[in-house]
């Protein structure tokens, strides 16, 4: 189970906010083992491809070699240019391979990771105590459980790319006997069979550790991106504000609304009770509204104080606790009365108006 720098156990997964963090700063699931199988892949499709071309290249060069390595002068005054021209001729067999198979290994990057610079890692990397600190930069390097993790892969790796050279070299070693009397030709077209055959075995291998390598960054990535409880706390904070002081806003809330809800109770038609538990407040202008408004309801002490304005205001209050009981529960604050409600309704608004009548 991995653990932070307390010794707090990681058990959460990693948040989208902690995951882009990540990513600005350069850290990310990356198999360095896919870029290389991809270049070594293409690398060698791409040689097979034009291999023609290239072999026909490297005789060439060959030839210009061996036919006038009698006749070349070598001097302090004209090294330089021999060897800039020999430069320019191998650039100019070798350069478009070399050429493709970089962008073949940005393609691979590009495809693991996405394209973006991470600007960030880039200012970390040309921090002054880095720049001027380098015990502790290879003290990270060579003492972190990942890069001895990465020495040990790369030792078996060599190991079994060796073996892999010893196997072919020595499966073709009785076809050298005599090669360097036959022509160049046929010399240029062993080493390219060579040179094709280590290629594929290689790859192939290499394409296997890449696949292996892909999951296991992939689980490596998740596990080192994963979060304490405590850290997931602190990060909710931080992005949602803190539960208690969110807590203290909604009850802040909830008290203004009830007691706006609680002034409106003086301008409702009638207060509908249970009598003591449930109490329901209608408003009903005729010239205004298509049906009667629920403006306040309560439970218990809040019902308590809906009766109490009630009577303060001049408000009637009637006694009928199944219909307070529907209308508290069916409709909400500043809700149309439902059509299944009119008449029971409207029969204690009539009786409302009829009281009022005989009071005035």
């Amino acid at each position: 189970m991995a653990e932070n720098k307390e010794g707090q156990e990681k058990t959460e997964p990693a948040s989208a906010k902690r995951l882009n963090e990540a990513r600005a700063r350069g850290q990310v699931s990356k198999s360095f083992d896919v870029t290389t199988a991809a270049m070594m892949l293409f690398g060698g499709i791409i040689v097979f491809l034009f291999g023609k071309a290239l072999i026909s290249g490297l005789q060439e060069f060959m030839r210009y070699i061996f036919y006038n390595s009698s006749s070349i002068n070598i001097t302090q005054d004209n090294i330089g240019s021999i060897f800039l021209q020999l430069l320019l001729f191998l650039a100019k067999v070798l350069l478009p391979i070399l050429v493709l198979v970089m962008l073949i290994a940005f393609v691979a990057e590009v495809s693991q990771v996405g394209f973006k610079f991470a600007t960030k890692k880039f200012t970390e990397g040309l921090h002054f105590k880095r720049i001027f600190n380098p015990i502790g930069g290879l003290r990270k390097i060579f003492m972190s459980g990942r890069a001895v993790f990465e020495l040990v892969k790369s030792f078996a790796k060599l190991l079994l790319f060796s073996l892999i050279v010893y196997q072919v070299l020595s499966s073709r070693a009785e076809e050298t006997v005599g090669l360097m009397e036959r022509p160049i030709d046929d010399i240029g077209a062993f080493i390219a069979s060579v040179c094709f055959e280590l290629l594929t075995k290689i790859s192939l291998v290499f394409i296997l550790i890449a696949i292996a390598d892909f999951f296991y960054q992939k689980y490596r990535f998740r596990e080192d991106m994963k979060m304490t409880k405590q850290e997931t706390k602190e990060e909710s904070k931080q992005t949602e504000g803190d539960p208690k002081i969110k807590q203290r806003i909604r009850s802040i809330l909830r008290s203004r609304l009830r007691k706006l809800m609680l002034k409106k109770v003086k301008t409702a038609e009638v207060v509908i009770t249970n009598p003591t538990h449930f109490a329901v407040a209608l408003s009903y202008k005729s010239e205004d509204m298509s049906a009667p408004i629920l403006v306040a309801k309560g439970l218990d002490y809040l019902a308590l104080q809906i009766r109490e304005i009630a009577e303060q205001s001049g408000v009637p209050i009637v006694e009928d606790p199944p219909l307070a009981r529907v209308i508290y529960y069916k409709v909400d604050v500043e809700q149309e009365i439902p059509e299944n409600l009119f008449k029971a309704v409207a029969q204690v608004l009539a009786y409302v108006y009829h009281l009022k009548r005989k009071v005035g």
